[in-house]
């Protein structure tokens, strides 16, 4: 009933050839230099297509710095060619008075003017050293600490000091204040609270003279090693205000010297609340504390 199948006599499908490995990796590089030279070859072309630069020209600045050196050494060695010839001139020829005062500088000494000019200014006082020291207390009014070195200002307490009167000068005196050189050793002798921008100076007079002779006799008679607040003598006039922290140092105001005395008895005091001085007045190099000064005539 049923036909078999019939066999086909022939494959629809022909078969492949294998293409050998070798033969397919030689053709892909051959390829791919043959696309990469299309492509550079259009590269190539453009930058045959540019304009060359042209070589730039050396400069000629070190010709002008050789010009420039030839020349000044040329005028300078005519300077000095010529030297010889004006210095024999000017000294066959010398200026008369009239055009050496014509000239700015007139003096034959030119700039010995300014020499003066740096020396330092001649001392125009007469100084002198406190001889007698001694601290009082307003507080502890009968506590004596007797002649000493020691300077003490405060509020509550004053210092004495007796000056010898220079007996050469006019009759101008002044308290003044030299304070320790900055960068010295002695700087951090002082101590200092407070304000002590005011620290008056008060002129002491004994109270039972009758003339200023009496009065000079008494206070130099005045026992320092048994001063107490409470034998204090009395305050007389105020000789003026010094600034301890005023540079280079401070000075009162110039006052009459004493004439009939050998010497100037004076407090020290602190005017503002808030003060304090302290240090050994030591009379030794580089010197500092309070001292008398005259002007000299």
């Amino acid at each position: 009933m049923f036909s078999p199948k019939a066999k086909p006599s022939s494959s629809q499908y022909a078969p492949l050839a294998r293409q050998d490995d070798s033969e397919g990796s030689n053709a892909t590089p051959e390829k791919r230099s043959s696309s990469e030279d299309d492509h550079s070859a259009p590269l190539l072309e453009a930058s045959d297509s540019l304009p060359t630069q042209a070589p730039s020209k050396p400069s000629q600045l070190p010709n002008l710095i050789l010009y420039f050196s030839f020349g000044l050494a040329l005028l300078s060695a005519v300077n000095v060619a010529l030297l010889p010839a004006t210095l024999s001139k000017y000294h066959a020829y010398p200026f008369s008075d009239t055009e050496i005062e014509a000239l700015p500088y007139g003096d034959a000494q030119l700039g010995l003017d300014r020499a003066a000019k740096m020396m330092p200014p001649p001392q125009v006082y007469h100084h002198a050293w406190p001889d007698r020291i001694a601290r009082v207390s307003r507080k502890l009014k009968n506590a004596v600490w007797g002649q000493g070195v020691q300077v003490y200002v405060t509020v509550e307490d004053s210092t004495i000091m007796r000056f010898p009167i220079p007996s050469a000068g006019v009759n101008a005196c002044a308290l003044s204040w030299r304070p320790p050189p900055e960068f010295s050793a002695r700087a951090n002798d002082v101590t200092t609270k407070g304000d002590i921008t005011e620290i008056e100076v008060w002129q002491l007079m004994a109270v039972s003279a009758t003339s200023a002779h009496d009065s000079a006799s008494s206070m130099d008679e005045l026992d320092y090693d048994t001063l107490s607040y409470s034998t204090l003598p009395v305050r007389g006039e105020l000789l003026g205000v010094l600034d301890l922290t005023a540079k280079p140092n401070s000075t009162t105001v110039e006052f009459a010297c004493p004439r009939e005395a050998e010497s100037l008895v004076v407090e020290m005091r602190c005017q503002r609340v808030a003060c304090h001085v302290s240090f050994m007045q030591i009379d030794m190099l580089p010197r500092f504390g309070f001292e008398l000064v005259r002007r000299r005539e």
